[in-house]
């Protein structure tokens, strides 16, 4: 009889301890992780883009572009020290001063042109001493 009763309440322990398992617990929100994003939103940093993406056009004044362009410049790690002068108006973004390389020259021109909108861009950039390749 002692057998039977222990079998019926390890028996009866189990299936509650299986029931739980399947549960969230009783105080934890009623989902998993919760998203990054709620979705259809995207979080946006007021007035920063990555390189690669056009800005929207025209949405921002000459001199917040002149500003964004010009951060960009200067968070870029093989520009941050370089001397390139930004002059943004309704229609244009002209950038004056010297590169180094193509590369400094193809990531000058990408920077500025993620934040033009629909201005046109207008490279007055000059190699230095040295020279440029391909050019």
């Amino acid at each position: 009889m002692r057998q039977i009763l222990c079998g019926l309440v390890l028996s009866l322990a189990t299936i509650v301890v299986a029931q739980q398992q399947g549960q969230p617990p009783p105080n934890s929100p009623p989902y998993g992780t919760p998203p990054t994003f709620p979705q259809g939103q995207q979080q946006q940093t007021p007035g920063l883009m990555p390189p690669d993406q056009n800005a929207p056009p025209n949405q921002l004044s000459n001199h917040e572009v002149a500003r964004q362009i010009q951060q960009g410049l200067k968070s870029d790690p093989t520009l941050h020290d370089s001397n390139i002068a930004v002059h943004v108006d309704e229609s244009s973004v002209v950038m004056n001063g010297t590169i180094q390389n193509d590369d400094q020259h193809d990531r000058v021109v990408r920077i500025a042109r993620s934040y033009a909108g629909e201005r046109q861009i207008v490279d007055k950039l000059k190699p230095t001493q040295s020279g440029r390749s391909g050019l």
